[in-house]
């Protein structure tokens, strides 16, 4: 994948999701034993998400089932651990960037809306 973007940037987004997993665990008041007992998974997953760390020394990259048991686990719909869910995936996260400058207001706010412009739903063009 490192041809789509490059490695710092995927990083940016697994920061991100690691973020908005502690704070929503945080918000629930569960420790990550709990959370990995809620959501059929490991304590040392649910620690190395949080770290955005993964066994092979990079960014964390959870499965889908992963997200959808932690989501289940929090009681919160997907997108809500997903960063710039509603966002056409570009650069960096920008949530990465927010939180480097201590804005944390609404960074779990999430809205979902698409198609958002007629292109959404237009076939790509042969350069594409």
């Amino acid at each position: 994948m490192d041809e789509i973007l490059p490695s710092s940037h995927w990083a940016s987004f697994g920061y991100s999701l690691s973020a908005r997993l502690r704070s929503l665990r945080d918000m629930r008041g569960i420790s990550q034993v709990r959370l990995a007992e809620l959501a059929g998974l490991s304590r040392s997953l649910v620690s190395n998400l949080e770290r955005n760390h993964s066994s092979s020394e990079g960014s964390s990259d959870p499965t889908m089932s992963t997200i959808y048991r932690l989501s289940y686990a929090l009681r919160v719909p997907p997108a809500v651990l997903l960063p710039a869910a509603g966002e056409e995936v570009g650069g960096v996260c920008w949530e990465t960037i927010e939180r480097a400058v201590g804005d944390t207001t609404g960074v779990l706010n999430t809205s979902v809306s698409w198609p958002a412009r007629p292109e959404d739903t237009q076939p790509f063009s042969r350069s594409r």
